[in-house]
């Protein structure tokens, strides 16, 4: 079953979902990469999630340069959140991309952007934070999108992934 069809399913499964604690839900598909993500609320069309995962095992010994090309191509696939994600830092060293929304979204009382961090071996992490005008602190919270959107985020992150190529 395709990665799609395996999140389309457990959404249906999820209906009701309405919980403080994240309920973590993994799906795989033919050997390619493993997503997980922690569901906080799912209604029959939109869901909310505290934190998108996902390991490419292909890029287990792939070049640095292989993490940026995906970060490069699903900041051009990943265009309909709610502000524009681009590349914001590169660190050979670390061997890790940091995305963000470029700019973030901004309020009177608070700034709230999306933060892909793209690291070796090949794993993502998506989130969204705030910070309040009057709090130093960032705040993670929780995304809101419609069941469509989520697939589609997942296809499009699976699909900028680079073919893999050994160091």
């Amino acid at each position: 079953m395709f990665l799609n069809e395996q999140i389309t399913q457990s959404l249906a499964g999820l209906k009701g979902l309405a919980s403080d604690v994240p309920k973590t839900v993994g799906w795989s598909a033919g050997g390619g990469p493993a997503v997980e993500v922690d569901f906080t609320a799912v209604d029959s069309l939109a869901c909310s999630f505290r934190e998108l995962r996902l390991k490419a095992e292909e890029l287990k010994n792939a070049p640095f340069d292989a993490l940026k090309t995906w970060a490069d191509a699903l900041c051009q696939k990943v265009t309909y959140l709610l502000e524009q994600i681009v590349p914001l830092e590169q660190d050979a060293e670390a061997q890790t991309v940091l995305i963000r929304s470029a700019p973030p979204a901004r309020r009177p009382d608070e700034t709230a952007y999306y933060e892909m961090l793209i690291t070796a071996p090949g794993t993502l992490r998506l989130r969204r934070y705030t910070r309040g005008a009057q709090h130093p602190d960032r705040q993670l919270c929780d995304m809101t999108t419609t069941h469509e959107v989520l697939v589609k985020v997942v296809s499009d992150i699976v699909a900028a992934i680079p073919a893999a190529v050994t160091a």
